[in-house]
């Protein structure tokens, strides 16, 4: 396989030559880049392709995403998903998510604002992009990361299966991801 830069709109081959591959697009018999990116030609199945080297990030069903909870209803908390888990650029498209009720917790959720507030940086599963990005929270490993005290503003620490402010002594509770307020978490 050789590699070779190539531009959006660059001639690559002829459809005489090659099938058309992935990042390219076929016009009048000439095989053209979408992209910029590296030229892979595979002389086994006599086809080009442009690979692009570090493609902008859209959301998928199945990524774990981190975000920040924005607004929280009785039924519905929504998400600014600012990152894909394992990936290292930013979000193209939509990057506003929901979380229903029914996607909380594998438990009987009686209202959101028990297991989420705004301001909360969680962990979750995108489980719909189209029409609107849905969120889940179901899963042990997804949740709050971390919280702030509703009545001091200071980090709240896990105690037990509740979360305690050491600075005015308070208690809360959240729908936790089971590494909750561990350094080195996977973001």
């Amino acid at each position: 396989m050789k590699k070779k830069l190539v531009l959006p709109g660059e001639v690559i081959g002829t459809s005489e030559e090659f099938l058309p591959g992935e990042g390219t697009f076929e016009e009048n018999g000439k095989i053209f880049s979408k992209n910029v990116g590296s030229l892979e030609t595979n002389e086994k199945e006599k086809s080009v392709s442009v690979k692009v080297e570090n493609p902008p990030v859209i959301l998928k069903t199945g990524d774990n995403v981190i975000g920040t909870i924005r607004d929280v209803k009785s039924m519905m908390a929504i998400v600014d998903i600012e990152k894909v888990v394992g990936k290292n650029r930013g979000i193209t498209g939509e990057n506003i998510g929901a979380i229903h009720i029914s996607k909380i917790s594998s438990g009987y959720v009686k209202d959101v604002s028990g297991e989420c507030r705004v301001n909360d940086a969680v962990r979750a599963k995108v489980i719909q992009t189209v029409p609107s990005v849905q969120l889940s929270m179901v899963e042990p490993e997804l949740g709050v990361l971390r919280a702030v005290c509703g009545k001091c503003r200071m980090p709240l620490k896990k105690d037990e299966n509740k979360l305690a402010c050491k600075h005015c002594e308070r208690t809360e509770s959240r729908k936790l991801a089971n590494d909750y307020g561990m350094a080195g978490q996977k973001l």
